[in-house]
């Protein structure tokens, strides 16, 4: 008789993710992680106290995968959160995106977990357009949330805009903000 395989926390985030990304929050369950692993439940509960803690111990693993995804389409390591690659990955992992970024009071804790994207973007912008860093956090604010908006209308089918209009729409908007605020 085989031995059965140890099924480790990460296995568990791991096999969540992929549930997560193929069918949602709501499909992060007990039964279906240890359908993803082929194992009883038993090792999720002794791993994790409830859903929540489960969840809240995924969204790391979320963050990295969507880093992953995002590095992917831009084709280097430079991440920002308002560029179409933000509003691509909406398109290609609705799930992903609404788990990271459309739960209910997730602003802050989002923003706690990609500091370091969100740090060198800000860096970046006050290199750029020479900017004091107040004014860099603020406008890296105000670009991040236009581009959400497009993104979170993609992402929940709201709408059905092609990447050259939101590419359109992303450039207007920077323009318009960088000029406000070199003057």
């Amino acid at each position: 008789m085989p031995a059965k395989k140890q099924v480790t926390k990460e296995m568990i985030l791991g096999a969540a993710l992929r549930v997560l990304m193929e069918g949602g929050t709501e499909a992060v369950n007990v039964k279906s992680l240890a359908a993803e692993l082929g194992c009883s439940t038993q090792p999720i509960y002794l791993s994790f106290d409830n859903m929540d803690a489960l969840r809240k111990e995924l969204i790391p693993t979320a963050v990295n995968k969507f880093v992953e995804l995002m590095q992917k389409e831009c084709g280097s390591t430079r991440v920002h959160l308002y560029g179409i690659e933000y509003i691509c990955l909406a398109r290609q992992q609705p799930e992903l995106f609404r788990f990271l970024f459309m739960r209910s009071q997730a602003f802050a804790e989002m923003k706690q977990v990609l500091l370091p994207i969100i740090d060198r973007t800000i860096d970046e912008l006050m290199e750029q357009y020479h900017l004091d860093r107040a004014a860099a956090d603020e406008l890296h604010d105000q670009l991040w949330m236009h581009t959400h908006g497009i993104a979170a209308m993609i992402a929940t089918d709201y709408c059905d805009w092609d990447m050259s209009k939101a590419q359109r729409m992303l450039n207007r908007c920077q323009k318009a903000l960088v000029r406000e605020y070199e003057a």
